[in-house]
């Protein structure tokens, strides 16, 4: 049997050319770095990389505590006039929260489902709108107090933009046992809420634009403002009127700007 030999021996030089230029290019990088081993070289890279690493590690917790430190010297120096104020807009964010879910809770079509009883009758459970009714003119007596107290004039303005829907609706309020004095508070006559049509109910509460609806509205923007004011007081960052956070810049009055 013949062998090609036309192109063999430059194929084998070119395999044996790159085994041997690979092995020997091994070898010396070993032959290296077991150099730098017995000579001490490695170990001092090694140490340098290490130092520098808990050099890093040092400046970083270092620089976390001075963060805190100062958020914690922020607080120990503000005047009691700032400790009431940021007290104040906490209770606010709270009582602003509480009429926008009783609000909410009133919008929703499950409230109004009618649902079958265990004799076999069916009907809306007018106990639970009963309830809801209640829940939504408590939130709402506290809002109009804690906004009526506040200094900041955006927070007044919700408060008397709440008032003057509540005058715009007081027959319809009426008709469904909701009764309100000349200090703007509410109340539920519930024995004449359990007879109610749930039709006016569902027109007062339900649907954009309704009652419920610019109510819910106010809560949500005076929650924001509140929350706002709260951050710039604390020396935080700011809730916008888009809900999201920034950090506070150079602004003279930021709760107007957020009306």
């Amino acid at each position: 049997m013949s062998l090609y030999t036309g192109n063999n021996s430059g194929l084998m030089s070119s395999l044996f050319g790159s085994y041997k230029n690979s092995l020997f290019g091994s070898l010396s990088s070993s032959l290296s770095d077991y150099s730098m081993i017995r000579s001490g070289a490695y170990g001092k890279l090694m140490k340098a990389y290490y130092a520098k690493e808990a050099d890093t590690t040092q400046k970083t917790d270092k620089t976390d505590k001075t963060d805190k430190t100062k958020k914690t010297d922020k607080t120990a120096q503000m005047s009691t006039q700032e400790k009431e104020q940021l007290q104040q807009m906490q209770e606010l964010k709270t009582g602003a929260k509480s009429l926008s879910d009783a609000a909410s809770a009133l919008q929703k079509d499950s409230l109004y489902k009618v649902e079958t009883a265990e004799d076999g009758t069916s009907a809306v459970d007018r106990s639970k709108i009963t309830s809801a009714l209640k829940s939504f003119v408590g939130a709402y007596n506290t809002y109009i107090e804690q906004t009526g107290k506040s200094s900041k004039s955006t927070v007044q303005k919700q408060n008397l933009s709440a008032l003057k829907a509540t005058a715009a609706n007081s027959k319809l309020l009426a008709e469904v046992g909701i009764s309100y004095d000349k200090k703007g508070n509410l109340t539920l006559d519930e024995t004449k809420a359990q007879k109610a049509s749930l039709s006016t109910i569902k027109s007062l509460f339900q649907g954009g634009g309704s009652y419920g609806d610019t109510i819910g509205d106010k809560a949500t923007a005076t929650y924001r403002l509140a929350n706002s004011a709260s951050y710039k007081t604390s020396g935080g960052t700011r809730y916008s009127s888009q809900g999201t956070y920034s950090t506070l810049g150079n602004t003279s009055n930021l709760l107007d700007q957020l009306l």
